[in-house]
This record gives C-alpha cells, sequence and structure tokens, in this order.
C-alpha cells in the first residue's frame, strides 16, 4: 500500500472515530493514538491535554503507565516548549546540541516528533511520537501528516467540550427543576390554605351582615347591602380560585343533572336581581317556549358560570340599561346560552386573551384598561369541563355578546 493511501485511510478512520457518538472520550483518544502508531509504524505514542492555564496531563499513550502524569507548563520540556510557542517541535539528535538533552529511559530511540492541537490559535493538547520502528528519523512527510491528524483531533475535543458542556447544562437545569417543582408545589399548597381558610371568615361576615339587614333600619340598610355585595363578590372570587386550581390539577368532577334551560336561566339570574336594581339595570329573561329541550350538566357549577357573565356585564354597563340573558338551539345536538350587554365592548385584540388568568390589558388608542381576573378564566375551564367551548362577540364599541355552547337532547 502507498504511503498517501495509508495516510489518508489513517485521517478518515480518526474522523470516523472522532464523530463517534457511542464512543467515550477516553475511547475516542485511545483509539486515535492506536491510529496514529499504525500509521507512523512507532513502538510509542501519546496525547497530552492543557489542563488550566499551567498544567498538561497525558490523557492517553501506548505506556499505560505514563497516563494520568502530569507537569507544569513551567517545565523546561518539548511538551511545554510547544504549548507555548504553538509550533511543532522536531529533535533527531537529542544529544548533539538540541535544546532539550535530557530523555527518559524507557524510549529506545532519539528521534521524536510533538506537534500542537490547536483551536482558534489556543493550544489544547499535545500530539508525540518516537520510537519509530524502521528507521530512527521523521520525514517532512511524516511531520506534514502528524500536523494533520492534530487539526482532526480537534473534533474529538470540541465534541467530548459540547458533550460535556450538555451534560453539565442538563444537570443545571435539572436541578433547577428540581427546585421550581418544590417551590411550585409550597406555593400551590399555601395558596390553597389560604384561600380555603378565608371561606371561614368571610360567611361569617356574610352571615352576620344578613342578621344586621333584618334590625336596621332603611337609613342604614344601603351600607348593608353594600358590604353584602362586596361580599359575595369576594366569596365567589374565593371559590372561583378553589375550582381553577382543582380543574387544572384535573381533581374537580362534575355531578350532572338533566335540566331545562328557561328554569335555569330564571334561577340563576334571579340571585343577581339586587345587584342590577342598584344600577336599575333591567335584566331581560327568555320567555316560555313549547318545545321542551333539555340538557345534562353540573347546575352549580355552570350557575357560577351565568353569575360570573351576568357581574361583568353589570359592571360594564351604565345605569339604565339593558341587559339580556337567553338561550337558543344551535347546531345539531347543542345549545347557546348567551349574555349581552351594552358597556363599552371589547376590542377585537383581546378577546381571545381575556379568558386568561390575571389578564389586566390596555388599549393605548382609547386608554381603556380591561381588567377580568378569573371570573372568565373559571367559565371558560368550567364549560370545557363540559364538552363545550365558550366565545365573546364584540366590535370593541357598542356591547358585548358572551355566548358558550353545551351539548343538549331533546326529550322525548
Amino acid at each position: 500500500m502507498k504511503k498517501e493511501d495509508s495516510v489518508f485511510q489513517a485521517i478518515s478512520k480518526i474522523n470516523q472515530i472522532s464523530n463517534n457518538p457511542r464512543l467515550s472520550f477516553k475511547s475516542k483518544i485511545d483509539a486515535i493514538i492506536q491510529e496514529i502508531v499504525s500509521c507512523f509504524n512507532t513502538e510509542q505514542a501519546s496525547f497530552m491535554i492543557v489542563k488550566g492555564r499551567k498544567t498538561l496531563e497525558v490523557v492517553s499513550s501506548v505506556n499505560p503507565a505514563l497516563v494520568g502524569v502530569r507537569q507544569t507548563l513551567d517545565h523546561d520540556t518539548p511538551s511545554s516548549w510547544v504549548v507555548k510557542n504553538r509550533k511543532m517541535f522536531y529533535s533527531k539528535n537529542p544529544g548533539s546540541g538540541c535544546m532539550f538533552e535530557r530523555r527518559f529511559d524507557h524510549y529506545k530511540k532519539d528521534a521524536y516528533l510533538l506537534v500542537p492541537v490547536m483551536c482558534n490559535s489556543k493550544v489544547l493538547g499535545v500530539l508525540s511520537i518516537t520510537d519509530k520502528v524502521d528507521s530512527d528519523r521523521f520525514t517532512r512527510q511524516d511531520q506534514e501528516v502528524l500536523l494533520s491528524i492534530a487539526g482532526n483531533v480537534i473534533s474529538a475535543l470540541e465534541n467530548n467540550r459540547l458533550a460535556e458542556s450538555l451534560r453539565k447544562k442538563r444537570q443545571a437545569l435539572s436541578e433547577s427543576n428540581k427546585q421550581l417543582k418544590k417551590l411550585e408545589k409550597l406555593r400551590t399548597e399555601l395558596f390553597n390554605m389560604l384561600v380555603h381558610d378565608l371561606k371561614g371568615p368571610i360567611s361569617e361576615v356574610i352571615a352576620n351582615l344578613d342578621i344586621l339587614s333584618y334590625v336596621l333600619d332603611e337609613k342604614h340598610l344601603e351600607f348593608v347591602e353594600q358590604a353584602q355585595s362586596g361580599c359575595d363578590i369576594l366569596y365567589r372570587m374565593i371559590a372561583d380560585l378553589l375550582d381553577i386550581t382543582r380543574m387544572e390539577e384535573g381533581s374537580m368532577s362534575i355531578i350532572e343533572e338533566k335540566m331545562n334551560p328557561y328554569d335555569f336561566i330564571h334561577e340563576a339570574v334571579s340571585h343577581l336581581s339586587g345587584l342590577a336594581r342598584k344600577k336599575s339595570i333591567v335584566i331581560l329573561k327568555p320567555e316560555a317556549v313549547e318545545e321542551e329541550v333539555v340538557f345534562s350538566a353540573d347546575k352549580g357549577l355552570l350557575i357560577r358560570v351565568i353569575h360570573n357573565l351576568l357581574v361583568n356585564a353589570i359592571h360594564h354597563s351604565p345605569k339604565g340599561e339593558r341587559i339580556e340573558a337567553g338561550y337558543e338551539t344551535c347546531d345539531p345536538g347543542h345549545i347557546r346560552f348567551f349574555i349581552s350587554d351594552s358597556g363599552p365592548g371589547i376590542a377585537k385584540e383581546f378577546q381571545s386573551s381575556i379568558f386568561e388568568k390575571f389578564v389586566q390589558l390596555q388599549r393605548k388608542r382609547d386608554g381603556r384598561r380591561y381588567t377580568t381576573g378569573l371570573g372568565l378564566t373559571y367559565c371558560k375551564m368550567a364549560i370545557e369541563l363540559h364538552g363545550g367551548s365558550i366565545w365573546v362577540d364584540s366590535d370593541g364599541q357598542t356591547g358585548s355578546c358572551f355566548s358558550f355552547t353545551l351539548p343538549l337532547m331533546v326529550s322525548q
């Protein structure tokens, strides 16, 4: 085999070794050293890596006893000279005028060759060969080939560096994730505990306000009613928080019952007639129809959906306006409920975002601020838990219409 062919095969094999993801870094370097020994027909070869700023360490060698040996770059040795000068070093005869006359006893011949392994002008390591079998010299071609091989060793070093960097980042990310999960669990438990514990005192306040409403004169009754209204809103917020958490965790179960939509709407609206009356707002309810329609849902969850939508409509509607609460059968097998108001409307760009938690959006053009809190988030999650969907229609100027659909069944 020609020398050029053997060199080409050696470089090709070294490339394959360097890019083999199944091999560890040590296995790659050991395999490369064996290819170098075979290519140059030497008995000795080794590879040293620069550790930190002042140390060289043998990471692979034909002589296993040398692996792990370290030397500082301050030592006057050929490998240190190669690192400092970033050049190849070749000695034919250490005993006659060579700058490094001392040789280790385990070397059989005089000629040795060292080349730097470099990346972006920085020396990463040193390849060395000695004890050539067929002669005691390294030709100009040998020197050029070893320099070329040193360039191919870079990929093995870089692959190892990237793999090690990736491993460390994965480990750091894993540790961060563990800490985040612990903190999230702690936050969730604390949040649930606080919210759950708030229900007790607020229930007591509501109960005592209810008692006061029967004993106070009409002059002071207005203040009690305002306090009752505030407590009702706060209680609904707490209930929404708890149920949203349960729905997010997948622990919320629904208890379905068959209902007539006409009766359902009238019952839900009746609970908020007092709040509407304070703003002189009239809530229009559907009229009875001959066709008997029945749908199945969790009544408690669904009434709170209607309540949240109505409270929003009352809050955003001017005094004396009308709000319509109704329903209609739509696509086959579904019923649509809707709450329509004459408020300022919701801009198109916000109509999907308002169902997200704790949303507060402001449109610069007209200075409006939209704060949805948790009510609409609860509505969306509760409706989707029933297999339905919810949305809003608005031109952003003259009112909004919130709609949601649910499966229905027609009575036989």
